[in-house]
């Protein structure tokens, strides 16, 4: 009974050293971030014939889809301003504006993403009559 109990003893001390002289996982030490810190985050507040929305998107995919929306929804008559978290509105009213015309919603929806991105808040209307969209940035 005593050399059973002596050779489990004699296991356990080994097996400490052996867990002892192992290399650290320097993988264990490293901070941990989530899906959304790792990936980009947008902030895009826009607006629907004047109700103000915010939305927080977590990738580019979710973006796209967003401006696709509001390019349909101007589509159908409605007045969609856009911006997202570069904008910082002047005190002082700006005279700087870009317009552009197109009748694709996607080339509307990548010149818009491409203006707010340079710090413009973009307006989106459709003229029904040509069918195009205008787009006006401004600062």
């Amino acid at each position: 009974m005593i050399k059973k109990v002596y050779s489990v003893a004699l296991f356990a001390v080994l097996a400490t050293m052996a867990v002892s002289c192992q290399k650290e996982n320097g993988m264990d030490f490293a901070s941990e971030t989530t899906v959304a810190e790792a990936s980009t985050v947008y902030t895009v507040q826009y607006s629907v014939n004047g109700v103000l929305h915010k939305e927080t998107l977590h990738n580019e995919g979710e973006y796209n889809s967003l401006l696709m929306q509001l390019m349909a929804l101007s589509r159908e008559g409605a007045v969609v301003e856009i911006s997202d978290n570069n904008y910082s509105p002047s005190v002082l009213p700006s005279k700087e504006s870009v317009t552009y015309t197109t009748s694709s919603d996607e080339a509307a929806a990548v010149w818009v993403r491409q203006k707010a991105g340079e710090g413009y808040r973009v307006r989106v209307t459709y003229d029904t009559a040509n069918n195009v969209h205008i787009c006006v940035a401004y600062k």
